[in-house]
C-alpha cells in the first residue's frame, strides 16, 4: 500500500505531503481545484510519461516521492530482486524528478532506474481506472484476461501450459523456416555461395601474393634503369680509370697499420676500418649479383599482369585485399555447411514441428473448453454484482471467436457483450454502454475478481471520477461497492458525490488558491466538522439543511457524530 506521497513544485502544487491510510480514501474539491494534478503526480510515480509543463513555474524541476509497503506484495518484491533493487524491510521509496526540459530521473530505494522498469513495476503497485479512454473494459483484447483471472489454480496452470506449448511450437517453426521455409531461396543462396567459394578456391591465392607480385612487376618494368644504377654503384665501389671506394679504403687501412706499428693506441679504429672494408666488399658482391639478375623478361611481366588482373577482379567482388578475400571464403564455407543439411534432417524438423503443433492444440482445446464453462459462471457473478449496483435488468455475457491458428493465449478471442435494458439486444460493451454503465460494470468485475489471484490486481486501486454519469440511489450502490473493494485493497477515488465520499475511511480535500500573481493547490485531510462542511458543499451549499443532511450521511456511514458548528 501507499504509505506517503510527497510532491514538490509539481504543476500548481508547491509542496504537499499526504499519508493515506488503508481502506477507502476519497479526494474531493471544486471542479478545477486540481484533483487531477494529484492523480497525475501518482501516475508519474508509477511510470507515466513526464512532460515539461508539469514543472511548476519559476522552478527548474519537480519532485514526486512515494513510500510503499511491500509486505503483502510478493510479486513486486520479486520484481525488485530480479532488477537488482533491495527492498529493505519490505519498503520501497520511489523518487521521480522532472526537469523543466521534460527529462526525468527515476530512483528506486536510491538506485537509478529506467522509466521502462518503473512502468513494469508500477503495474504491480497501482491499478488505475479512469474514464472511457483509460478503461480496459473498452478494449476487447483485455477481456480474455478478466475471464482467465476468474479461473482457479488448475485453470491458470493450464493457461501457462498453453502459453509454453505455443512458444515451443512457434520456436520449432522458426527454426524450420530458417532451414527450409523457403526452399527456392535457400537453393539459390547455396548455389551462389558454392560458385563464389569455387571461384576463390580455383584462384589458389596466397597471403600477401599481390604485394609480392607488384614488387616484381615494378622491377621488371624498370629493369634498365635499375641495372644502370647498379652498374654506377659498382663503378664507384671498384673504380674504373680512377681508384674506387674499396681501393681508397684499402690504402687507408695500409697507412693505418703503419701507424699502429708505432702507436698501438690506434688499434681500435684500425679494426673498425677493416670491418668497414669487409662490409663494402659484401655490399659490392650483392650489387654485382643484383645487376646480373636484372634482365628484361616480357613473358614473365605478362604473366604477372594477368595474375594481378585476376586478383583485382576478385578484390572488386569479395574484399579489398587477398586477406579479406580468404576470410570471406572461410565465412561462406561455414554458411554453405549450414545450408547443406540433408533432406532427412529437414524432414526430421518438420516432423517435430507437426508434433509440437498437435501438442499445443490439444492443450489449447482443453483450455478453451474450460473457458466456455467458466464464462457462464463468470457472467452470472457479474450480473449479480450489477444487480446490486441498480442494474437489475442488465444482461452480461461473453462472446467467443475461435482463432484458427492459435496464439499464446490459446484458441479464443473473447469480448464482453452487454445489454442494460429489457428488449435491448446484447452488443459489444464498448459500443453500447454509457459512462455510468461502464463505471458500474467495471466495479462489478472488480468485486467479482478481488479475491481471485491475479484478478485482484495491484494492492492500490485508483478510480478517477468513477461516478461519471450516475447519481441518486445508483451512487449509493457504487459507494457501497467501493467500500467493499477497499476491504481488501487500498482504494483512492476522486468523486463529486457525497453518497460516495461519506463512506471514506480517509477524506482529502483539494483546494485551489489564487492571488494577484500566483495560483496554488493544497491538499488537506478532512475530519469532524470540516468533513461535514465539505459534504454540504458537495450538495450545493453549506446551508443549515445541507449541513444537517451531511451529518446524517456520515452518521449513517459509520462516522462518529460531528459536533454542530456555527455558521
Amino acid at each position: 500500500m501507499l504509505l506517503e506521497l510527497r510532491i514538490h513544485n509539481f504543476a500548481l502544487i508547491k509542496a504537499a505531503e499526504i499519508a493515506p491510510g488503508g481502506g477507502f480514501n476519497v479526494l474531493t474539491g471544486e471542479t478545477g481545484a486540481g484533483k487531477s494534478i494529484l492523480i497525475q503526480a501518482l501516475g508519474l510515480l508509477i511510470g507515466e510519461r513526464a512532460a515539461s509543463e508539469q514543472v511548476g513555474s519559476a522552478h527548474s524541476r519537480a519532485v514526486i516521492e512515494g513510500a510503499f509497503d511491500l509486505s503483502d506484495n510478493a510479486r513486486a518484491r520479486e520484481f525488485l530482486e530480479e532488477n537488482g533493487v533491495e527492498s529493505g524491510e519490505d519498503a520501497l521509496i520511489i523518487a521521480r524528478e522532472v526537469e523543466a526540459s521534460g527529462r526525468s530521473r527515476v530512483r528506486l530505494n536510491g538506485r537509478l532506474a529506467t522509466a521502462s522498469v518503473l512502468r513494469d513495476l508500477g503495474e504491480l503497485l497501482v491499478d488505475f481506472h479512469g474514464q472511457h479512454e483509460n478503461q480496459k473494459l473498452l478494449h476487447a483484447e483485455a477481456h480474455l484476461g478478466f475471464l482467465d483471472a476468474f479461473g482457479d489454480k488448475r485453470h491458470l496452470e493450464l493457461r501457462q501450459k498453453t502459453r509454453e506449448a505455443f512458444r515451443i511450437w512457434r520456436e520449432t517453426e522458426r527454426r524450420l523456416a530458417e532451414l527450409s521455409g523457403h526452399e527456392q531461396e535457400r537453393a539459390q543462396r547455396l548455389d551462389m555461395l558454392q560458385f563464389q567459394a569455387g571461384e576463390i578456391a580455383n584462384a589458389k591465392l596466397e597471403a600477401d601474393e599481390d604485394e609480392t607480385l607488384n614488387e616484381e612487376r615494378s622491377r621488371l618494368m624498370n629493369a634498365e634503369k635499375l641495372r644502370s644504377s647498379a652498374a654506377e654503384c659498382l663503378q664507384l665501389l671498384f673504380g674504373d680509370e680512377e681508384i674506387g671506394a674499396l681501393g681508397m679504403a684499402r690504402q687507408s687501412l695500409k697507412s693505418a697499420r703503419e701507424i699502429e706499428n708505432t702507436d698501438s693506441a690506434v688499434s681500435e679504429w684500425v679494426e673498425r676500418l677493416q670491418s668497414a672494408i669487409l662490409e663494402l666488399e659484401d655490399a659490392a658482391a650483392a650489387a654485382r649479383d643484383y645487376a646480373e639478375s636484372l634482365e628484361a623478361d616480357p613473358s614473365r611481366l605478362e604473366q604477372i599482369e594477368s595474375r594481378l588482373f585476376k586478383i583485382g577482379r576478385l578484390k572488386r567482388k569479395y574484399g579489398a585485399s587477398v586477406e579479406e578475400i580468404l576470410a570471406y571464403r572461410a565465412q561462406i564455407e561455414a554458411e554453405i555447411q549450414g545450408l547443406s543439411l540433408s533432406d532427412e534432417e529437414i524432414q526430421s524438423l518438420k516432423d517435430e514441428a507437426a508434433q509440437k503443433r498437435t501438442e499445443f492444440f490439444q492443450i489449447a482445446e482443453e483450455l478453451s473448453s474450460g473457458r466456455q464453462k467458466l464464462a457462464k459462471v463468470f457472467a452470472g457473478e457479474v450480473v449479480k454484482q450489477l444487480s446490486g449496483l441498480a442494474m437489475d435488468k442488465a444482461r452480461f455475457e461473453l462472446g467467443f471467436e475461435r482463432l484458427e491458428n492459435g496464439s499464446g493465449d490459446g484458441l479464443d478471442k473473447v469480448e464482453f457483450l452487454f445489454s442494460a435494458n429489457p428488449g435491448q439486444g446484447l452488443r459489444p460493451l464498448a459500443k453500447i454502454a454509457s459512462g455510468g454503465e461502464i463505471s458500474r460494470v467495471m466495479l462489478g468485475l472488480r468485486s467479482v475478481l478481488r479475491d481471485r489471484g491475479d484478478g485482484g490486481g495491484a494492492p492500490v486501486v485508483v478510480f478517477d471520477e468513477i461516478d461519471a454519469g450516475i447519481g441518486g440511489q445508483t451512487a449509493e450502490k457504487v459507494g457501497e461497492k467501493l467500500q467493499e473493494i477497499a476491504r481488501g485493497r487500498q482504494v483512492f477515488c476522486i468523486t463529486h458525490l457525497p453518497q460516495i465520499a461519506k463512506r471514506a475511511d480517509h477524506h482529502w480535500r483539494v483546494e485551489k488558491s489564487a492571488g494577484e500573481d500566483f495560483t496554488s493547490v493544497s491538499i488537506n485531510a478532512q475530519s469532524g466538522e470540516e468533513r461535514v462542511s465539505e459534504l454540504a458543499r458537495m450538495m450545493g451549499s453549506e446551508s443549515k439543511a445541507n449541513l444537517e443532511h451531511a451529518r446524517t450521511l456520515l452518521n449513517g456511514a459509520g462516522e462518529k457524530p460531528a459536533k454542530r458548528g456555527k455558521k
